[in-house]
């Protein structure tokens, strides 16, 4: 778990954040937000992303053949399964039957977790999901295609749908910046 203490030099815009990690209290440069809640003034960390270590994460997640999908069954149990998936924009997109059980679960809840299966280097993604606008899908099955030689276009397209998850929080350890914390969304 990280824990950041704010340490706000007078009224600059940029603060020190000192984050507990397994070598102890770190200090790392973030941008400081002063927002309003609720009628009162609270003061928010934001790390400044690495662009190398970005990359690194994109790349990765762009070269990955597989990653593992988390949803909820109405009854609160939980479903995991292995998918192909593109990342692209940001976001990841995956091609489910409409008959299958992670896209029934999606009709109770759309949160879902994802993982790729490498315990060594860890990528867990937590958003949300729903279907992909119908735009969207000529493009993707061609992504999917020059991936995986597949194109769910044709594996009885009434069936299939094109699924994108928008990612909320991204955790990440073990690719060498792990005293920058692990949440780098």
């Amino acid at each position: 778990m990280v824990v950041c203490a704010l340490a706000r030099k007078n009224s600059a815009r940029v603060s020190d954040c000192f984050c507990s990690s397994r070598k102890g209290w770190q200090r790392h440069a973030t941008t400081y937000l002063s927002v309003s809640l609720k009628g009162k003034k609270v003061d928010l960390a934001v790390r400044r992303r690495n662009p190398e270590r970005w990359r690194g994460i994109e790349a990765r997640l762009g070269r990955e053949s597989a990653i593992w999908l988390a949803t909820v069954r109405s009854d609160g149990r939980p479903h995991l399964v292995p998918l192909w998936f593109i990342w692209l924009d940001g976001r990841i997109f995956v091609a489910t039957s409409s008959y299958s059980q992670k896209f029934v679960n999606l009709y109770h809840n759309q949160n879902v977790s994802l993982a790729l299966p490498d315990t060594e280097c860890a990528i867990i993604i937590e958003g949300e999901a729903h279907v992909a606008a119908h735009q969207a899908v000529d493009t993707l099955a061609n992504y999917f295609y020059d991936k995986y030689e597949w194109d769910f276009r044709y594996d009885d397209s009434d069936e299939f749908r094109l699924l994108e998850i928008t990612p909320h929080k991204i955790l990440v350890w073990g690719d060498g910046y792990d005293n920058e914390g692990s949440r780098v969304l």
